[in-house]
């Protein structure tokens, strides 16, 4: 395995890499409108495990490992209405300053907090008189996004608990991050190669062929998840059907329904379409990652 791994170098080697620092959303309010892209996950291409030729031997195997997150990034949203930009400014402002002074006390570090300004508009409203509605300036309203990174996710509760206390209650979005992959990816290939040595042994006992030391060719691909794509919707509820009979013609009536309660749920890679997953069983939304990798053998006659 050893002198593979030294190989890789020497022979033909196609790569789809990533960038260093990956990113994962946990949830938040973004979840609302991210349905067109729920659950589109990445599925592994390699079907075949094994696929034999007339000179040549290919061997298949993909590998995904659940990752705990290194930090959270965490996005808060607030606004702030008054009739001038100057009244807009300095409320939101001293929110914001009451804010990250009360989070000190989480031990959040400055370095860790951005405010983002987002946008300043003016608002509209209309008088209205018997048969006019006449639209007038009615003041401005400014938009900031205060990001916060969090070491210590378990610090996420009392963050929002805080926010709340300054009127700050939307939460755009809260990412997973994973600083340093390098480690990541070397240990799932190492898997992914030790699996796809287990086949072509395996092969060659059954069948009673000789290959090539080494690999002529080899093929590995490196793929991540977000969980944002891999949240589904959830209702649990039956409704009675109801018949609206119009007994009175003068009259119109209005259905109201009940509300119905729904909510998502995390529902990571299927496990089954992998030769190998690592660390499978933990209940925590985590970053996955995973490898394929194709090893091509020439077959000795």
């Amino acid at each position: 395995m050893k002198t593979l791994l030294k190989n890789l170098r020497l022979l033909q080697v196609v790569i789809v890499m990533f960038p260093a620092v990956f990113f994962a959303q946990i949830s938040g309010n973004e979840v609302y409108g991210n349905q067109a892209y729920r659950n589109n996950g990445y599925v592994p291409s390699n079907k075949k495990s094994i696929v034999v030729g007339t000179s040549d031997l290919i061997v298949s195997s993909t590998v995904m490992v659940n990752v705990k997150p290194d930090a959270l990034i965490v996005t808060l949203g607030l606004n702030q209405e008054a009739k001038t930009v100057k009244e807009c400014s300095k409320g939101i402002n001293k929110r914001i300053d009451s804010f990250l002074q009360k989070i000190k006390t989480l031990g959040i570090q400055e370095d860790d907090i951005y405010v983002d300004f987002i946008s300043q508009t003016r608002l509209y409203d209309y008088s209205v008189s018997d048969t006019k509605a006449t639209q007038f300036e009615n003041g401005f309203e400014i938009k900031k996004n205060i990001i916060v990174k969090l070491t210590d996710i378990k610090k996420f509760d009392a963050l929002i608990t805080v926010a709340s206390k300054y009127e700050i209650y939307d939460i755009v979005k809260a990412e997973y991050i994973k600083e340093d992959t390098e480690e990541v990816n070397d240990m799932l290939l190492t898997e992914a190669l030790k699996v796809a040595k287990r086949k072509k042994e395996r092969h060659t006992k059954v069948f009673d062929v000789s290959l090539s030391k080494e690999p002529t060719t080899i093929e590995y691909n490196y793929y991540s998840t977000m969980p944002k794509n891999m949240y589904k919707e959830y209702r649990a509820f039956e409704s009675s059907n109801v018949n609206i009979h119009n007994y009175n013609k003068s009259k119109n009536y209005i259905q109201k329904e009940q509300r119905k309660n729904h909510t998502f749920y995390y529902q990571g890679l299927d496990v089954s379409a992998f030769d190998k997953v690592i660390n499978p069983s933990t209940p925590e939304v985590c970053l996955q990652y995973a490898v394929e990798v194709k090893l091509m053998y020439h077959i000795k006659r």
